[in-house]
């Protein structure tokens, strides 16, 4: 996956210039810097993540083979390892699958009131099928 990209400019270029620096010389922390000369860094945004289609209808498969043959126990902790070989996808593609908030944690109980989410076979299969029905 690239980097996202960073564009530079230089403070000055900006109309509300004059605005900036007088807010930027009333504050003590920049008293020693040459805020004239200051350069204003702006970051790409980082593109949404998309699952393909074909990923999500395999893992569903996978997924409900494994609940066929081993049941749906809601309280089956899957190790990342564990539910990515499950699911038939690399390691990075389900670390972006639960950065995207393709896949999710289930509620397995509580502790002193906390609800305690992690993920199981059966959480997983909830949040990929509602995706498949989008």
């Amino acid at each position: 996956m690239a980097r996202p990209r960073i564009k530079t400019l230089p403070l000055s270029d900006l109309k509300c210039f004059d605005t900036i620096v007088l807010e930027l010389k009333s504050m003590p922390e920049f008293e020693d810097f040459d805020i004239g000369n200051a350069i204003v860094s702006i970051k790409q945004r980082k593109p949404v993540y998309t699952a393909k289609p074909e990923s999500i209808e395999t893992a569903i498969k996978n997924l409900e083979k494994y609940i066929e043959k081993n049941g749906t126990d809601k309280f089956a902790e899957l190790t990342k390892q564990d539910m990515s070989a499950l699911l038939g996808i690399s390691r990075p593609t389900l670390d972006r699958w639960i950065e995207a908030e393709i896949i999710e944690r289930g509620t397995i109980g509580f502790y002193h009131g906390i609800e305690i989410r992690t993920f199981t076979a059966i959480s997983v299969l909830n949040s990929l099928e509602e995706l498949r029905q989008k």
